[in-house]
């Protein structure tokens, strides 16, 4: 019975995705044994299954709830484990190792069948099985940075395999591995997927050269990263999303003006979770980010941080000093554009019900934060809200959004090539100016100059902002703590608005009734205390206690979860 349990765990799954509604698919209750493998459509139809591995708007939920800069308002498990105090058995952990084994259950049915199609061209059955290399990877990518060692699994698992019982495998072996397929595969996919096209969602050789520096980066191989990377900047296709308008493209690519699965315009997205809510009843997708954003009659869900808010340096490039401003209003001033393109600015359309602000009677425009909740308005728990994947005009419905969830694009190319290029110490102002610059030219803002860095830093950590401030919100922030070893920061108390930026005369509400903790002599609104991060426990997750049980040879668990 425990075999039998764990090999279910490992083997593939045959269900496509209620979100792969935008590809073809394949009637399943037609499909047996004996009549499938032998056409185009059999062979897309398992192909269709890898995209779940990329998990939507789930994967933000995973992602940004353990980290630092837009944290789940309240606890939640994933806030729980980015703040480390879980224990072995918490059911997340566990979800995250038995859906990523599923997912690369279904690459490894499709590598060991795809070449019974003996009716379809070796052309279509080598794209369709790089699609599988590259999901095999990302998912052992995600498994390799949350857990390190883990069973390296390229089998059809049945009951009688030896790979049911299988021990850990060394991290830098996976990578070996992973990194060689994609390498060995990658040019069979098509060069590029045009944005607005009925492909769009599939992969890209750039999308898997952009993963190939992602796993490079993360694994410390620096010229390889900037190889990998290269090739992917070398691309005809691919660049970032301008259309000449500084004061909303960068804001624009994350809603519907700009999402790549419907505007042809958009060659920045390099692949996305693809939402359709214009499907038929039985077949559509969405979600409901933006209502969990600016929920009318709620909690806002997803809140940024005090260390968000003073990431952002000022639009002359130097470093934001907290003590330069005296009200709400003026925190959004003069800062670097991402900012207010990211994070609601008071005088900013809203529709998030009634907001904090007694002397504001228009609920269509943002003046002030709601800091209770009356459920008459969206209320924040740490005194400013999201504005980056809001769209605005599916707020007042529940589960409307159909907005691309973006998971690799060209920005998160040039800052794996430029952070790469830093470690290796060659960093020239070039570098800079095709990479950075160009990031900070869409939005208008002053380029970075190696020879006038902000005063008092350096390149090492301007290089790292840059990465926080333009991939802000879409996943990243805990691995980049994680690899590199700055895990202390997710230990440190969760903290929002100044409170002496507020108007206690504008608000409803009493600023007494708020909890407050006192920062070098100024006191900031608490929305987590009692956070903890242990070195190196917490740099990698627990080994799921229930695997354990299922596989006693996963033991010995990771540094400090013995």
């Amino acid at each position: 019975m425990k075999k039998t349990a764990y090999a279910l765990l490992l083997a593939a799954s045959l269900t496509i995705s209620c979100n792969d509604a935008f590809l073809d698919r394949y009637p399943l209750d037609q499909i047996s044994d004996e009549n499938f493998w032998q056409t185009e459509d059999h062979v897309k139809s398992v192909a269709n299954t890898f995209t779940a591995s990329l998990r939507g708007k789930y994967w933000l939920n995973m992602t940004e709830a353990m980290a630092d800069s837009a944290p789940w308002a309240v606890t939640t498990a994933f806030r729980t484990i980015g703040g480390g105090n879980y224990a072995t058995d918490i059911s997340q952990i566990n979800t995250i190792w038995e859906e990523s084994y599923t997912y690369i259950g279904r690459t490894n049915y499709f590598l060991h069948n795809y070449q019974r199609a003996v009716n379809v061209s070796d052309e279509v059955k080598e794209r369709f099985a790089a699609e599988a290399y590259f999901y095999r990877a990302y998912n052992y990518w995600m498994l390799t940075t949350y857990f390190g060692d883990v069973p390296y699994i390229t089998d059809v698992l049945s009951v009688d395999s030896p790979d049911v019982y299988r021990g850990r495998d060394k991290r830098s072996d996976i990578i070996d591995a992973i990194t060689k397929d994609l390498e060995d595969h990658y040019r069979a996919l098509p060069e590029y997927i045009e944005a607005g096209s009925d492909e769009f969602g599939r992969v890209s050789q750039t999308a898997a050269l952009a993963l190939l520096s992602r796993i490079y980066l993360y694994n410390e191989r620096w010229a390889d990263a900037v190889d990998a990377a290269e090739r992917a900047m070398a691309s005809t296709y691919y660049t970032l999303y301008s259309t000449g308008n500084p004061d909303v493209d960068y804001k624009n690519l994350f809603n519907y003006t700009g999402r790549a699965s419907r505007n042809a315009n958009n060659h920045e997205t390099l692949l996305a979770f693809v939402y359709n809510y214009s499907l038929g009843e039985d077949a559509r997708t969405s979600h409901n980010l933006s209502r969990e954003i600016w929920v009318p009659n709620d909690y806002s869900r997803f809140v940024p941080t005090k260390s968000t808010i003073e990431s952002y340096l000022t639009d002359e490039g130097e470093i934001w000093d907290p003590s330069s401003v005296s009200t709400y209003e003026e925190v959004f001033e003069h800062r670097d554009p991402r900012m207010t393109q990211s994070i609601l600015q008071p005088g900013s359309a809203w529709e998030g019900g009634v907001g904090g602000d007694i002397n504001n009677d228009d609920p269509k425009l943002f003046t002030y934060p709601l800091l209770v909740n009356m459920r008459s308005g969206c209320m924040t728990y740490s005194g400013y809200y999201l504005t980056k994947y809001v769209e605005p005009s599916t707020v007042s419905s529940v589960s409307h959004d159909d907005n691309d969830i973006i998971i690799l694009r060209y920005a998160e190319v040039l800052l794996n090539y430029i952070e790469a290029k830093e470690q290796l110490g060659s960093v020239t102002q070039d570098d800079l100016d095709r990479t950075i610059n160009k990031l900070r030219d869409r939005v208008g803002m002053v380029h970075l100059d190696l020879d006038k860095l902000p005063q008092g830093s350096d390149l090492r950590t301007e290089i790292r902002r840059e990465r926080r401030v333009e991939l802000f919100f879409e996943g990243h922030r805990y691995f980049d703590l994680i690899r590199w070893k700055e895990g202390a920061r997710l230990g440190e108390d969760l903290l929002g608005v100044k409170r002496s930026w507020l108007d206690q005369s504008r608000l409803s509400s009493s600023l007494d009734d708020l909890t407050w903790k006192n920062v070098d002599g100024e006191e900031y609104l608490v929305i987590e205390t009692g956070r903890t991060f242990v070195d190196p426990k917490h740099y990698l997750l627990s080994v799921p206690f229930k695997q354990s049980q299922l596989n006693p040879n996963l033991l010995p668990n990771n540094p400090g979860w013995n």
